[in-house]
C-alpha cells in the first residue's frame, strides 16, 4: 500500500481587475498579480494531480490484494467442502461400524443361551461365540481408528471454519478501504478540474495582459 495522501494546496489570490482598478496600479503591479495567480493556480493544479496519481496506485495495490483474497477465499471453501465430505464419510462408517459391534453382541447373548439348551452344539457354539469377540475387538479397534480420524477431521473443519470468516472479514474491509480510495479519487478528479479551468483563466489573463503591456510600450 503506498503512503497516505498529503494534498498540496498553493495560495490562491483571486484578483478580479475591473477597468478603474486596472487604472489605479501600475502595469508591472498588474502583472505581477496576474503572474501570481496563474503560478498558485499551476501549483495547486500540480499537487492534485500527483494525489490523482498516488489514488490509482493504490487503487491498483488494492485490486492485487482483492484478487489473491478471492483467490484464497475460493481455494478454502473448495477445501472446505471435500473436508465436509469426508467428515460425512468417516461419521457413516461409524454408524456402519457400531450397528455390527450391536449386532454382533446381540448374537453372542443369543449363542450363550443356545449353549445352555443345546449341548450337543455348544463346542460349535463356543467358536462361534469366539469368532464374534474377535470380530468385536477387531471392530473396536476399527472404531478407535475411525474415532481419531473424526478428531482430526473436526479440528480441520474448524480450521477450515475460521479461516473462512478470517478471509470474509479481511475481503470485506477491503472493498470497504476500495470505496474509500474510489471517493477520494472523485473527489480530486473534481479538484484537478477545477483547477485545471482556474489555470487556464489566469493563464489567459496573463496572456492578455502581457499583449496589452507590451502593445503600450
Amino acid at each position: 500500500m503506498k503512503n497516505t495522501i498529503i494534498p498540496h494546496f498553493g495560495i490562491l489570490l483571486f484578483t478580479i481587475f475591473a477597468q478603474p482598478v486596472l487604472a489605479q496600479v501600475t502595469a508591472q503591479e498588474g502583472l505581477d498579480r496576474l503572474k501570481t495567480n496563474t503560478e498558485n493556480s499551476k501549483s495547486n493544479l500540480n499537487g492534485y494531480q500527483k494525489n490523482l496519481k498516488i489514488v490509482d496506485g493504490n487503487l491498483g495495490e488494492i485490486q492485487k490484494t482483492k484478487t489473491q483474497i478471492e483467490n484464497q477465499r475460493n481455494d478454502v471453501n473448495g477445501q472446505a467442502k471435500l473436508n465436509q465430505t469426508s467428515l460425512s464419510t468417516v461419521e457413516k462408517q461409524e454408524q456402519e461400524i457400531s450397528r455390527l459391534i450391536q449386532s454382533e453382541e446381540k448374537e453372542t447373548q443369543n449363542e450363550e443361551q443356545k449353549v445352555k439348551e443345546l449341548e450337543k452344539v455348544i463346542t460349535q457354539l463356543k467358536d462361534n461365540q469366539q469368532k464374534r469377540q474377535q470380530n468385536v475387538a477387531k471392530y473396536k479397534q476399527q472404531m478407535d481408528q475411525v474415532s481419531k480420524e473424526k478428531i482430526q477431521w473436526k479440528t480441520r473443519q474448524e480450521q477450515l471454519t475460521k479461516q473462512q470468516k478470517d478471509v470474509s472479514d479481511r475481503l470485506a474491509t477491503l472493498k470497504k478501504t476500495e470505496k474509500d480510495w474510489s471517493n477520494k479519487k472523485r473527489g480530486y478528479e473534481g479538484e484537478v478540474g477545477r483547477w485545471q479551468k482556474e489555470t487556464d483563466k489566469h493563464q489567459k489573463l496573463f496572456d492578455q495582459y502581457t499583449a496589452m503591456a507590451n502593445h503600450k510600450e
